[in-house]
């Protein structure tokens, strides 16, 4: 999730009962990673009463169970007498009788301890407990319900250590050094903003009218939210240009654990991993789901400091994805998400929206915010994403697979609503220019449609496709039909070539020599193991033609670029090119003459360089925007 990572904003409705429920969690006392948890209610049932906790959430798009989680669970009625209880599945227990519950106590675990891979919880989306020091909630790990009654209100207590504070973008309604209460008007919300303890101070900036803070924890002591703060001032500086207006929320919170992995990254950088050095990175890195989650106004990020700050460049990358979902779905969600159901929740089949368009608007505010050029977006980060979409099969319609994302084989290619979602969104903004003559382009036409609907209402699961072609022009449905809900694979070739980019699948030619490769520039290095972008050489033959050391740090994105000139076309065999490589923690510039072979290469992007009129009107308001 490291592109990994998104959980969907909620519908915050206005609550349908008369009761709240009132808890107090005891973070003073927190023992081997627990927390005890109580309820005090006034639930009037049936003779059977069933308290949940979330199956999954939103957005996370696979089965959670948070129930897994809690231990010792009792209820009892109005007069102080147990209730009955059992278990039923993973998330239900079953109290008899139910019509007369006055309080529930349990213990609540949390999930980052779970031992088992293939079941534990994406950290961003659960619970980290460590006494005096940190808490990271995600509050259907912590929180359940009653039948589906998330309508409810609740009102919450925090009993905890005088040094920590909380941050969330829940209502705060009252706090001490050794309490603080918050408020959520149902359970959506709830779930919508997780809360992190921390002894940190909270960072703050604001864009316009919105208020964004930046709460974190970091477990390397020489950290500082300094340079989480000036990456994330850089990203949201480009979506102020992008958006060109007000932004749909008041306050906006990041929350941000960082994990110690620097001895790792000394490992990762060295250039040599022996046997032993393999067994402790498998060890240390297996199951850690690095990314991060968005949320309604705030998002949640689980990260590694491998050294040298890192974790700063990693929250840059995905903070402007994950606040674009303030958007799709906050702003714009069918009634899947609008009315989600915790317990047996239907899954929306327009991933290609919610993940696809945000995905594709995050890497086109960094093109037109600066923040990377039109050639490393072109070569860079959209080539990737080409890359990696030709891996799904074209036999599955992508609304297919939203909707049963929950099952195999589909569940396999969710993270191609990163990939194949976002590619197919460009062809999609790309259309919509070629169709309205570039009155129109998919972000006018996402937010007026935000507009429309707003946080409050939902739109059609079955009918959205035909309203933003309605929005559009009626030839858009063609789009859809082949690309969307259809079998047709992507025509790449073709939608660039209308904003003035050649693209060829494979090409044959001369192509450059692999300047990381022993058979062809005696150099060894490890491509598998990537730190902040760059690659180690372990080892490097004095004949090598870049002038490559043992240890220097070599950047792929540079790599790639080196041999082209500023259209992204390669230069002539013998011009002196400079590759920038890290040498002993210093910037050191390599220069050489440029080496090619004859062979084939594929997916070759260039900037044209005969644009017609049309084209190079199209290509500035794609890449510069209006």
């Amino acid at each position: 999730m490291l592109k990994v990572y998104a959980l969907f904003p909620l519908l915050l409705g206005g609550s349908a009962f008369a009761q709240t429920m009132k808890y107090t969690a005891n973070l003073a006392d927190c023992k081997k990673d627990k927390v005890a948890v109580q309820l005090t209610c006034s639930h009037k049932g049936s003779d059977t009463a069933f308290f949940n906790f979330p199956m999954t959430i939103p957005g996370t798009y696979s089965v959670l169970d948070y129930g897994r989680y809690i231990s010792q669970f009792k209820a009892f009625d109005s007069k102080g007498k147990a209730l009955k209880v059992s278990k039923k599945g993973n998330n239900t227990f079953v109290i008899i009788p139910g019509n007369d519950i006055a309080s529930i106590s349990y213990i609540a675990d949390d999930s980052w301890e779970e031992k088992n891979k293939k079941t534990k919880i994406f950290e961003p989306a659960g619970t980290g407990f460590e006494a005096n020091n940190y808490f990271y909630i995600n509050a259907g790990g912590l929180f359940g319900y009653f039948g589906n009654e998330w309508e409810t209100a609740y009102d919450l207590t925090f009993k905890k250590p005088s040094n920590l504070n909380g941050f969330t973008a829940l209502k705060q309604t009252a706090v001490s050094a050794d309490q603080q209460q918050f408020y959520a008007k149902n359970y959506h919300e709830l779930i919508d903003c997780p809360i992190l303890f921390t002894s940190e101070k909270e960072e703050t900036l604001n864009i316009q009218d919105t208020k964004v803070s930046i709460a974190s924890y970091y477990a390397v002591t020489d950290s500082s939210g300094y340079y989480v703060k000036q990456k994330i001032d850089s990203a949201m500086l480009a979506i102020d240009r992008f958006v060109g207006g007000k932004l749909p929320v008041d306050n906006y919170a990041f929350l941000n654990f960082v994990k110690d992995y620097r001895d790792i990254g000394e490992i990762l950088m060295s250039g040599k991993i022996g046997l032993f050095d393999m067994l402790k990175l498998r060890k240390a890195l297996s199951g850690q789901g690095f990314g991060a989650l968005e949320h309604g106004n705030s998002s949640s990020y689980f990260l590694p400091d491998f050294g040298g700050h890192s974790y700063a460049g990693m929250i840059y990358e995905t903070a402007i994805h994950e606040f674009m979902h303030i958007y799709t779905p906050l702003n714009l969600h069918s009634e899947h998400i609008g009315n989600f159901n915790y317990t047996n929740p239907v899954m929306s089949k327009h991933l290609w929206l919610y993940e696809g368009v945000t995905e594709y608007f995050a890497v086109q505010i960094a093109m037109q915010g600066n923040l990377s050029t039109v050639e490393e977006t072109v070569n860079g980060q959209l080539k990737g994403k080409i890359v990696n979409a030709y891996m799904y099969p074209d036999s599955i319609p992508f609304t297919v697979m939203s909707a049963n994302v929950f099952n195999k084989p589909y569940s396999d290619h969710y993270g191609q609503v990163y990939e194949r979602g976002a590619i197919m969104a460009m062809l999609l903004d790309i259309e919509i220019m070629t169709l309205t003559g570039g009155k129109k382009t998919l972000k006018t036409v996402i937010m007026d449609l935000s507009k429309k609907y707003g946080s409050a209402h939902s739109f059609s699961e079955e009918t959205f496709i035909d309203e933003l072609v309605a929005a559009v022009h009626p030839d858009l449905k063609q789009f859809f039909d082949k690309y969307v809900t259809g079998k047709t694979p992507l025509d790449i070739e073709g939608g660039f070539a209308k904003i003035g980019i050649d693209y060829k699948k494979e090409q044959k030619g001369m192509v450059p020599i692999d300047l990381l490769s022993e058979k062809e520039n005696q150099v060894k290095a490890n491509r598998g193991i990537v730190v902040n972008g760059r690659v180690t050489i372990g080892k490097a033959g004095s004949g090598n033609i870049a002038g490559f050391k043992s240890g220097d740090k070599v950047s792929l994105d540079e790599l790639e670029k080196c041999m082209k000139d500023t259209q992204g076309n390669y230069v002539a065999e013998g011009t002196m090119v400079t590759l920038n490589v890290e040498r002993k923690g210093q910037n050191v510039p390599l220069t050489f003459p440029a080496k090619f072979k004859e062979g084939s290469i594929r997916n070759v992007i260039a900037i044209s360089e005969n644009m017609t009129a049309e084209q190079k009107r199209l290509f500035e308001l794609w890449s510069v925007g209006n």
